[in-house]
């Protein structure tokens, strides 16, 4: 096969790809959605962005044309519309290295894993400083398989990929310098040498994030929970950080959130909360609740209060019939435990 039959080939694949593109868009929409439950609806990680996006049909185009590195007179897929994995494609940022690991726990939990490549581990295993990106190809469980909502992902096998923010910040420079420009060989080595220090000041960005974190939590500790404080975000996010030491943090947004329940539960102050909470074990609760992954502090004291409150925290939530089974099903639960009575 020559290289303008390896060209018709990816033409047609190409066509084929573009009449069916619309269906990709909607396979993306459902994958980010899917994965904004799992990792912030579920699980309370605390993430910058979670984004999927189809492949652009001149981008399917460029791939499927690609010859065979081995052969360049055969393509390098026979078959491109099965053999590109990244036609759906997902990206999850976090704040820090912390929270890749615990999405990358879901991830690992929620799909069929089809490979996974550690980027970091591999450039530790160098020597070296780089990228450190963790990739995933998936393909959906058995069970979301068989649900109507997920058909157009039902057969598709999807790329992840999960990195902080800086490592983010990084990988998008150096992809639009390295692969859009064209470096003379003589000035690659500058290049090189430059990105390769850039690369040492992102792993210690993310460690110094890291550390910050530590110290903030060491901080929120040793804070005097003595004097009345209002709860804002800010309070409220200190308290549930000295309340919790261990667990994660969760996304801004979710502070606000659980902020307004206690509004309504007529808790607006710390002192008021504390009381609340004064005769509920904490550390009983999460073990009946038997949560896959650690608990971030929101959903912490979300359980909490669903202990202290019992079904009267269930009826809070009249119009949203999703939550109020989620509840209901964790009331069970520390009812089995005899956390409450049933």
């Amino acid at each position: 096969m020559g290289g303008v039959e390896v060209r018709e080939w990816s033409v047609q694949a190409a066509a084929q790809y573009e009449r069916a593109h619309q269906q990709y868009v909607g396979g993306a929409r459902k994958l980010e959605a899917l994965i904004d439950e799992l990792i912030g609806e579920e699980e309370g990680i605390n993430y910058l962005s979670a984004t999927a996006r189809a492949k652009d049909p001149e981008s399917f185009l460029a791939k499927a044309s690609k010859p065979n590195p081995d052969d360049p007179t055969q393509p390098k897929y026979d078959d491109p519309l099965n053999q590109i994995t990244d036609l759906v494609a997902a990206r999850v940022i976090t704040f820090l290295a912390e929270a890749v690991d615990r999405v990358c726990e879901v991830i690992e939990a929620e799909f069929d894993i089809v490979e996974h490549t550690d980027m970091g581990a591999h450039t530790r295993a160098q020597g070296v400083f780089g990228y450190a990106s963790k990739h995933y190809l998936v393909r959906l469980n058995a069970h979301r398989r068989d649900l109507p909502e997920y058909a157009v992902l039902r057969n598709l096998t999807m790329e992840i990929q999960v990195r902080t923010a800086v490592q983010h910040a990084w990988a998008e420079f150096e992809h639009d310098i390295r692969y859009k420009l064209d470096i003379p060989p003589e000035r690659k080595p500058e290049f090189d040498r430059r990105f390769l220090l850039a690369a040492a000041l992102m792993e210690l960005a993310d460690n110094e994030f890291t550390e910050i974190d530590r110290l903030y939590r060491e901080l929120a500790a040793a804070a005097d929970d003595a004097a009345p404080m209002d709860l804002t975000t800010a309070t409220l996010t200190t308290y549930l950080t000295r309340r919790y030491p261990d667990a994660p943090h969760a996304k801004t947004n979710h502070y606000a959130w659980i902020l307004g329940i206690l509004a309504r539960l007529g808790v607006t102050t710390e002192e008021q909360l504390t009381e609340l909470l004064a005769g509920t074990d904490s550390a009983a609760v999460q073990a009946a609740m038997t949560h896959r992954f650690p608990a971030g502090t929101v959903r912490r004291l979300d359980d909490d209060l669903l202990a202290a409150k019992g079904s009267e925290y269930v009826e809070l939530f009249p119009e949203e019939e999703r939550r109020q089974k989620i509840l209901r099903g964790r009331l069970k639960a520390l009812g089995r435990a005899g956390i409450i009575e049933n």
